[in-house]
């Protein structure tokens, strides 16, 4: 497949360089006219690998392709709107990014078929050109509008490491990733720590809990959804991984605040559901926001 990804961030290169390695033609579109050349490291692996690919940086190159994924994060999208509206209706866009609003800006695009996907990689870019890929997870799309003619196609792109799986519910696979980054993300940003140190240490396993405690009023179905072994899980699994947001903030980066965190608020205010703990952090969050601004 001719598959374009708008975005040279960590998730949007990890896509196109496993994505080249099943075969597919992967051409990237970059603000950055400096780089040459995209590399991946794999996990495990101590040399990073180029990744075949074109780099361009004007949209109208992306009007073969057949699908798009947008990789950029939430708060470049409406700086994309016009690009994204000048391509073809018919190409597919797939969007990946953290938390729940771009589904508001997905729904003022024209483009008549729209899929959506949650990724659970850890990555992290060790240099502009370079993603360091440091743990396997999954990756989940599910179609939001519309149809695609080539979905068994990319399913079958599965390779080692690099699992995909489709999702007849993607919204409730997308708001349980991002209850899962409300719980994790605040508290290692506040705390400067790294996952694990949410359930080593005691202090901050205690919050964690009653963070998620205070969620399970608010959102019954997180019962069945996500279990607490589960967050202990996951932060055993990433134990030495920083969460997207600490990372955020250390480089002097906007930070995804709103998009993960208030947007479980408004989920909850909307169910006339409060959650003060994960509000506080919030407020505390946009404090420290205004520094990547």
């Amino acid at each position: 497949m001719r598959i374009g990804i708008v975005g040279a961030g960590a998730i949007g290169m990890l896509f196109g360089g496993y994505l080249s390695k099943h075969g597919h033609d992967i051409t990237f579109l970059v603000r950055n006219k400096n780089i040459e050349q995209l590399y991946i490291q794999q996990e495990n692996l101590s040399e990073p690998e180029p990744i075949k690919c074109q780099i361009v940086s004007s949209i109208a190159t992306m009007n073969q392709m057949e699908l798009i994924i947008v990789a950029v994060k939430y708060h470049h999208l409406s700086s994309l709107k016009k690009d994204l509206d000048s391509l073809p209706r018919e190409i597919p866009l797939m969007f990946i990014q953290n938390g729940l609003l771009h589904i508001q800006f997905i729904d003022t695009l024209k483009q008549s078929n729209i899929i959506l996907g949650s990724v659970l990689h850890g990555a992290t870019k060790s240099n502009p050109a370079t993603v360091q890929h440091l743990g396997v997870g999954v990756t989940s799309i599910g179609i939001y509008k519309g149809k695609w003619t080539s979905l068994e196609q990319f399913l079958h792109s599965n390779i080692e490491n690099f699992p995909i799986q489709y999702s007849q519910n993607i919204y409730q696979i997308l708001f349980k990733k991002a209850l899962l980054n409300s719980l994790i993300n605040p508290l290692t940003t506040i705390a400067h720590v790294q996952n694990g140190e949410l359930i080593k240490n005691e202090s901050y396993k205690e919050i964690l809990r009653s963070i998620y405690e205070e969620s399970l009023e608010a959102f019954v179905e997180c019962k069945e959804l996500l279990s607490w072994e589960e967050v202990v899980s996951l932060c055993q699994n990433t134990e030495k991984n920083y969460s997207s947001m600490l990372k955020d903030y250390q480089s002097g980066r906007i930070m995804e605040v709103e998009t993960i965190v208030g947007a479980i608020l408004r989920e909850a205010e909307n169910r006339n559901k409060a959650l003060p703990i994960l509000n506080t952090f919030y407020l505390l969050l946009k404090e420290m926001n205004k520094a990547g601004e």
